[in-house]
């Protein structure tokens, strides 16, 4: 498995991490106006889904632009997918940095409403609740065709690496690689730092967890605040993230050349 395969199914994943922070940013805005008690918690939960969700935007097209690169260098092949591949950056990056900024905003001013009460910041926050909703839905739309589109280069990419390794099998040979990533089967990279490196934002995640608890019960005064949903989340993030790291270990930076997986095994 190449570029290809895992380039679809982060477009898939994106997909729904994007509808499910436009669910979460839409149901906040209506508890809020409907004054529900459960606003803030949804509110705090699409704040944090949604910002995640750019996140991935930024590792996404970084890790597929330096991996598309050295695959170009390595095997000769067409000069104009690293060009490709790079324009996405230009195109989603600051549109996702400002949907990022217009969340926080929210946030921002949605905890000065509580302590203020004011109708000033009520109908301030109600603003930047709308225009941020759209603005995210927006971005998410832009990221997605961009997540896609950039899936189908990189199939391009392990094709045509597959046909070269296949007419040269001496391409194979890790001497003739100038990177320090060995080829996986047949023209596709190993993705085992990739899958290292996101075991550790799980477990990154997973520790951080409490701080939107702490914030909420202690600084916002909900002291009725629940702690389970977010020993839940934490616990998810930090089994699958530790689990990861571990299955990934030998895939850490620092070790030079991983060692390649027999035909077969998981």
């Amino acid at each position: 498995m190449g570029f290809g395969y895992f380039a679809g199914l982060m477009a898939g994943f994106f997909l729904f991490a994007a509808i499910l922070s436009s669910a979460l940013l839409g149901a906040s805005i209506l508890l809020g106006y409907f004054g529900h008690s459960a606003h803030l918690l949804v509110s705090l939960s699409a704040a944090f889904v949604s910002i995640s969700a750019h996140c991935l935007i930024f590792g996404i097209f970084t890790g597929a632009g330096k991996d598309t690169r050295e695959l170009v260098q390595d095997l000769k092949l067409n000069p104009e997918f690293v060009g490709q591949t790079k324009s996405f950056r230009k195109i989603a990056f600051p549109p996702a940095l400002y949907a990022i900024l217009l969340v926080l905003l929210t946030s921002i001013l949605g905890g000065a409403l509580s302590t203020a009460n004011s109708s000033w910041w009520s109908v301030i926050h109600g603003l930047f609740a709308w225009v941020s909703f759209a603005y995210n839905v927006r971005t998410f739309r832009l990221e997605y065709r961009c997540v896609r589109e950039n899936a189908e280069i990189l199939k391009k990419v392990n094709r045509e690496a597959t046909e070269k390794t296949i007419a040269h099998p001496e391409l194979q040979a890790i001497e003739n690689f100038d990177s320090v990533e060995t080829v996986d089967g047949l023209g596709g990279y190993q993705w085992g730092s990739h899958v290292f490196a996101l075991g550790k934002f799980l477990c990154f995640m997973g520790w951080n967890t409490y701080l939107p608890y702490i914030y909420m019960k202690y600084i916002m005064g909900m002291l009725q605040l629940p702690l389970w949903p977010f020993l839940s989340l934490s616990g998810l993030f930090l089994v699958v993230g530790y689990s990861l790291r571990w299955r990934y270990r030998n895939f850490r930076p620092g070790i030079p050349n991983p060692p390649k997986r027999e035909p077969g095994q998981a």
